[in-house]
């Protein structure tokens, strides 16, 4: 095929320079307009690839938490068992750094300059919800793919990752807190222990069983008890109170109470360590305000150290006393009437011969004893 038809005596026909020019012109135009949306197609399907991957790891923790009896113990230890990051790479994914557990699986570009791909995570509560957030990319048209994972957790401020760490932690301080009291409750325990509160979101409700069995108060565990062993523990208690003994380690009569401990303080009985201790704390504070304001009374003044130390506060604290009024730093004391009057400041002596002028023979004689001042 000829290029051009020079040769005007043969019937061979062929293209112009000019029309290849145009078709070449053409070709290069399409090119550049399809093969961009190629490459984003193709990085969009390794994203939803990515994101099939990992709902199949969110499926495989919450199959493991409905079979687990700890639910702290799986959220601390639990992996997806498939999950493999050398099968992410193939995606151009890489496990987010050692966020690689049930409670917090995320995975990001392997290429820290990717400007398409996105990073996104999902993270799994003691509760088994599955909460899921992205951050989206510099590419607006990743923007939707981000958003139908996470939803409007695609694109998280500042305060929402804090809520979301707060809850996680929340979370996890609930799951410790249920897990003591189901081991305490399985050891067949008796008494008062405690549990999460949904109210103000700490481990402190108080909680009461007998011999591993839940009930409503502490009468209900004392009505319980002299039901099944009778009235000995009751007699045993009474003559604990009676006798004042102080004891911070638990006490108990075995059988007869069933297994309920019991602490002691000056006659009075408590069901648990953390009420003794609150018992004790209060005598010991108070008996350190007793004691200062007996040095008060006695006139003590300046530097004072609250006694007997150690205990809760004010015990071992230091501060300064004058009459009935009390200062926390020694500057502050030293501002008040019974603070020590300061130095007196002693002028500086004076030179007698400060105003000694000389006569004026001295010029002549100046070793005459009346050239000098001694």
């Amino acid at each position: 095929m000829e290029i051009s038809n020079f040769n005007k005596e043969n019937n061979y026909k062929g293209f112009t320079i000019v029309e290849l020019v145009v078709v070449i012109a053409g070709l290069a135009a399409l090119a550049s307009i399809s093969i961009p949306s190629i490459f984003r197609s193709i990085k969009l399907n390794r994203v939803e690839e990515a994101k099939a991957l990992m709902n199949s790891y969110a499926a495989d923790c919450l199959s493991q938490y409905r079979i687990s009896t700890n639910p702290l113990d799986f959220l601390e230890n639990s992996t997806p068992g498939q999950l493999d990051n050398i099968k992410l790479s193939t995606l151009q994914y890489q496990i987010d750094g050692d966020k690689d557990k049930c409670s917090h699986l995320a995975i990001k570009p392997l290429d820290e300059n990717e400007k398409d791909l996105f990073s996104f995570d999902f993270r799994m509560s003691s509760d088994g919800e599955i909460l899921k957030t992205g951050t989206p990319s510099d590419n607006p048209n990743f923007l939707n793919s981000c958003r139908s994972w996470a939803g409007k957790n695609c694109g998280l401020s500042e305060a929402q990752k804090a809520e979301f760490a707060r809850l996680a932690a929340l979370a996890k301080a609930k799951s410790e807190c249920i897990s003591k009291f189901n081991a305490w409750l399985n050891a067949g325990s008796s008494g008062e222990f405690v549990s999460w509160d949904n109210n103000n979101e700490s481990c402190n409700r108080p909680v009461f069983a007998f011999e591993g069995t839940p009930v409503n108060s502490a009468e209900a565990v004392e009505q319980a008890q002299q039901a099944k062993y009778g009235l000995a523990c009751a007699a045993w208690r009474g003559n604990q109170r009676d006798a004042k003994i102080i004891s911070q380690n638990p006490l108990t009569k075995t059988p007869e109470c069933g297994g309920v401990n019991y602490w002691y303080h000056s006659g009075t009985e408590f069901l648990s360590q953390a009420a003794w201790n609150q018992y004790d704390n209060q005598l010991k504070e108070q008996a350190c305000i007793n004691n200062r304001t007996n040095a008060q009374s006695q006139g003590v003044k300046g530097k004072y150290t609250y006694e007997p130390a150690p205990g809760p506060s004010p015990c071992g604290e230091v501060v300064w006393l004058c009459n009935t009024d009390i200062y926390t730093t020694q500057s502050g004391y030293e501002t008040s009437a019974c603070a020590p009057p300061p130095a007196p400041i002693n002028p500086p002596p004076t030179d007698p011969c400060a105003n000694f002028q000389a006569q004026a023979f001295c010029v002549l004689l100046p070793d005459h004893p009346a050239c000098t001042c001694n």
